[in-house]
């Protein structure tokens, strides 16, 4: 299965794998709206394409998300593929569950892509053919690691809702992808101050998820399957194996 070319929106299309996306979804054919808080990295990309649209978006707002589904569908007529790419990342301190980091990472990766499920159903619901939509959640998800309390926390919890809607839209002819990479290069890995195994160039991980998304029915697109596979084996040992393990993750004191 090929889907031919479409229009597409990217939130966080301004940057990292968002933007190789855009670009790499606009050499195919298919006309991109990107969204995000910074304009100046949306223009940056659409001055590359004329097939890419920039519009300004925060997905902590509401009603902007409201008002900026009907601009994208009214300037495009439809909105096929729609991939929820916005992340806020920041490494914890051990056992600091302070509240506002909490809710600064859940409020962005968590309720930024829930304020945007309803209306984008909605549109998806009227036009012809339904739709897909996408969420950049990460093998992070899988499971609980030290140092990453907030951001697992908020990447597990899309895992798990992305697989109710699977089920739930189905009947409405709107089609729900997960996809999971593993450590690609982005101004968010840039923080991290420990190793990251097969980290992948950015273009290289763009279209991983292009091809999964477009080539494949599969629920979940998880690359690189070297990291994705032993992750996934992780989580479905017996806890005393599992918690002997991440043990040797924690910091030497």
């Amino acid at each position: 299965m090929i889907t031919p070319p479409g229009v597409a929106w990217i939130i966080g299309g301004g940057s990292g794998i968002g933007a190789a996306m855009a670009l790499q979804l606009a050499q195919a054919g298919w006309m991109v709206a990107i969204s995000g808080r910074r304009i100046e990295r949306l223009n940056e990309v659409a001055a590359k394409s004329s097939r890419i649209k920039p519009f300004q978006l925060d997905v902590t707002d509401i009603a902007a998300i409201e008002e900026a589904v009907t601009r994208v569908a009214s300037q495009f007529g439809r909105i096929d593929l729609f991939v929820f790419g916005a992340a806020a990342w920041q490494p914890s301190r051990l056992a600091d569950y302070d509240f506002e980091g909490f809710h600064a990472l859940v409020d962005t990766n968590l309720l930024g892509f829930v304020r945007m499920a309803n209306p984008l159903v909605r549109q998806m619901e009227r036009q012809e053919g339904g739709g897909q939509i996408a969420v950049i959640a990460s093998v992070a998800g899988y499971f609980g690691l030290p140092r990453a309390a907030a951001y697992n926390a908020t990447k597990g919890a899309l895992i798990n809702l992305l697989q109710t809607m699977r089920t739930e839209l189905k009947p409405k002819r709107i089609r729900v992808r997960m996809l999971a990479p593993g450590f690609f290069k982005s101004e968010l890995t840039a923080k991290n101050d420990f190793p990251m195994p097969f980290l992948m160039e950015t273009d290289a991980a763009a279209k991983r998820a292009i091809d999964g998304l477009l080539r494949s029915e599969r629920f979940e697109i998880a690359f690189p399957r070297r990291l994705a596979w032993p992750m996934k084996l992780l989580r479905m040992l017996p806890y005393p194996v599992f918690f002997s393990i991440t043990d040797k993750m924690m910091p030497k004191p």
